[in-house]
């Protein structure tokens, strides 16, 4: 007699949303599809699931169980490859009741937002998969280790990195923000200022969600000064103004972020352009009819930016967003022909610390430098020249890997030669991880992922995977110098220049590693906003590690890229002469962050620093940052970080300070940040 084993029926909540009888043959076949297992071993290994799930007694199980119990399977297998493939990635129930009902402050231009929630789960899943499947499993090895940091992980497979946007391209062709005209409207060339800064906005708030980093316009009141053509200069204010508040007051990028974004403002056009022909309304191109035919309004166009920063917010506070950058050629500090327009930016950093100086005086500084982000640059060959006197060059960032020097310092026990080894092997694996990066976007724009880069102009695409830059930052030079010579950098001129050696290596490094492959690659100090703290973090377990910070709490820091120490006590020329020294090393981006004190400073002796500044160091790229309390009650904003507004007494008070590249809310900040916030050595001017 035969005896037949009914087996007990079992019930699966699916990921689908739906319940169904659990079936072996799905195990099999998925196993099958997802980890090219043969049929007969996923036969076997799907039996052994169900048996372990009879075993549990349970009528109902989840998808998600029964693939936890296949992948347990799978490595008693010794299958870890198989494993790898047929993984979930996803987040436990906790992990996701944490971020809805707190805040995260790895990035400080967000928010607590549902936009920011649901953006925060998908990063997690989106993170995960880049490392398990995109990624090769030593660079991501090395980044889980804190060796190197990919940054933007969230974004790897769907976006690049920054981007600076031609304005001219648009204003000649027109606005799809689909890419296609075909599910949003369509704006044809504009005829006026007002729809020409609406379109742009627009742009750059588009681009906003096909880049994970900054976007930006170059020589945008040159570009714009025929639109300005019988306009009074209040009609080009409320315009201005329009511009910046559409771009300031529109969170709705990337989690509910403002959306990064920056503008390059000129004293007058460059030679370069003068004799070019002007996009005309309508997006007309008349020949003869030059950017030079249009100064007075494109200085209008200036000073309409200058004053609409200057007056804030209706609450008056400053408005972060777009950032204003402001090129110092030779003629402009060199002469007192702008000493009035110099004079304004003045009062502006003054008041609140918002200007960005590009200074293209620097004796090795090109006239022609192309600027976006918080800090990045391009200095353009003979062809991307052309390209910028068409108003066709777009140019950016694919992906950044920075690498934690500290580390390599402790790695290599104090050698010297072991210590020029490992740094050259973090270029190698920064090396697969842009190769994958190319790779999985390349593939995801031809399966049509993102149609606004993929339109074309002119018979070509818009982004261009294959000219955007592989950009290699560096976290911790300070201290990976402590570590080789015992002193930090402001503290001894051999420890100084030992600083410029290890960074000489890593430009000659990156020149190398261009030559060897088919890509264009660029050193910059990285903004390294998380970066700088997660590597400290990781390496407290390393009992010689240099970190700045309080030890044995999330407190602590690497100083940023190759700046001196933020709390050094010294004066703040020799600090301008030792981070200035290393920026002609770094062409693909730099920046220098001087801190200003509680008391108002003279504009008057703002306006000669700079020019100083630009006339006699080597500082490619400044800032000058004021600390900012704002009232929530009286809308005071006052000097300083203070507890209380010392107009009305309330407690009810906002920080407000330059966090990297942006000025950004305090208490939006990663505990590193804060603790370097801390630490700053503050200047009055």
């Amino acid at each position: 007699m035969l005896l037949h084993t009914v087996m007990k029926k079992i019930y699966v909540r699916t990921s689908e949303g739906r319940i169904e009888e659990q079936e072996n043959d799905k195990i099999v076949n998925s196993l099958m599809k997802e980890a090219d297992l043969p049929k007969n071993l996923a036969r076997k290994i799907a039996s052994e699931v169900r048996e372990e799930l009879e075993n549990l007694n349970v009528e109902y199980v989840s998808g998600p169980l029964i693939r936890e119990l296949t992948n347990v399977k799978l490595l008693q297998y010794g299958l870890t490859d198989a494993r790898d493939k047929y993984t979930r990635v996803g987040l436990p129930v906790y992990d996701v009741t944490q971020l809805i009902f707190n805040m995260d402050d790895e990035n400080a231009n967000t928010y607590y937002n549902p936009g920011f929630v649901h953006k925060a789960m998908g990063d997690r899943v989106a993170k995960e998969y880049a490392l398990l499947k995109v990624i090769p499993k030593e660079a991501s090895r090395e980044h889980l280790e804190g060796k190197i940091h990919i940054h933007d992980l969230d974004y790897f497979i769907t976006r690049p990195f920054c981007f600076e946007v031609p304005a001219r391209l648009f204003l000649k062709h027109g606005v799809k923000t689909d890419g296609k005209g075909i599910s949003t409207a369509v704006a044809g060339p504009a005829k006026h200022l007002n729809s020409a800064v609406m379109q742009l906005a627009k742009v750059l708030q588009t681009s906003q969600t096909s880049f994970s980093g900054g976007q930006g316009y170059d020589f945008l009141n040159v570009i714009l000064a025929p639109y300005a053509k019988g306009l009074t200069y209040d009609e080009i204010k409320q315009i201005i103004q329009y511009f910046i508040y559409e771009l300031s007051m529109t969170n709705f990028s990337r989690g509910g972020q403002t959306a990064f974004t920056s503008v390059s403002l000129e004293f007058e056009a460059p030679d370069f352009l003068k004799k070019q022909n002007a996009v005309l309304p309508g997006g007309v191109i008349k020949e003869g009819v030059t950017y030079a035919d249009f100064e007075d309004e494109s200085k209008k166009i200036f000073n309409a930016f200058i004053d609409t920063y200057m007056e804030g917010d209706y609450n008056g506070k400053s408005f972060n967003f777009p950032k204003p950058e402001f090129k110092l050629r030779r003629n402009v500090v060199r002469s007192k022909k702008f000493d009035k327009e110099l004079l304004e930016i003045s009062k502006l950093t003054a008041k609140y610390g918002v200007p960005y100086f590009l200074n293209l005086a620097a004796p090795y500084m090109p006239d022609a430098v192309q600027s976006q982000c918080c800090r990045y640059f391009l200095i353009p060959d003979s062809k991307q020249m052309k390209q910028v006197e068409e108003g066709k060059l777009r140019f950016g960032s694919l992906q950044t890997v920075s690498i934690n020097l500290p580390r390599c310092a402790y790695e290599s026990k104090g050698n010297q030669e072991e210590l020029m080894g490992i740094i050259d092997e973090k270029f190698e694996i920064a090396k697969r991880v842009f190769d994958a990066k190319r790779k999985i976007l390349r593939k995801y724009l031809l399966n049509g992922g993102a149609p606004f880069l993929t339109q074309e102009f002119d018979g070509e695409p818009y982004f261009d995977i294959d000219t955007s830059t592989n950009t290699i930052g560096f976290v911790g030079l300070n201290e990976l110098v402590k570590y080789m010579t015992g002193y930090e950098m402001h503290e001894n001129r051999d420890a100084w220049k030992y600083g410029l050696k290890i960074l000489n290596h890593l430009k000659d490094k990156t020149f190398r590693m261009q030559k060897t492959t088919d890509s264009k690659w660029s050193l910059v100090q990285t903004p390294a906003e998380s970066a700088a703290t997660r590597f400290a973090q990781l390496d407290q377990k390393i009992k010689e590690n240099t970190a700045k910070g309080i030890r044995g709490t999330k407190n602590v820091y690497y100083t940023n890229s190759s700046h001196v120490f933020v709390g050094a006590k010294i004066p703040l020329w020799q600090r301008i002469k030792i981070e200035s020294s290393f920026h002609p090393l770094l062409m693909g981006g730099a920046i220098t962050h001087i801190f200003m004190g509680e008391k108002d400073p003279d504009p008057e002796a703002i306006r000669s620093f700079v020019k100083n500044v630009a006339q006699k160091t080597l500082c490619s790229y400044f800032s000058l940052t004021k600390d900012m309390t704002h009232c929530a009650d009286c809308g005071r904003m006052s000097n300083g970080m203070k507890n209380a507004c010392p107009g009305c007494g309330s407690k009810n008070v906002e920080w407000y300070s330059r966090v990297t590249g942006y000025l950004t809310p305090v208490k939006a900040w990663n505990a590193g940040k804060k603790a370097e916030m801390k630490d700053r050595q503050r200047y009055e001017l």
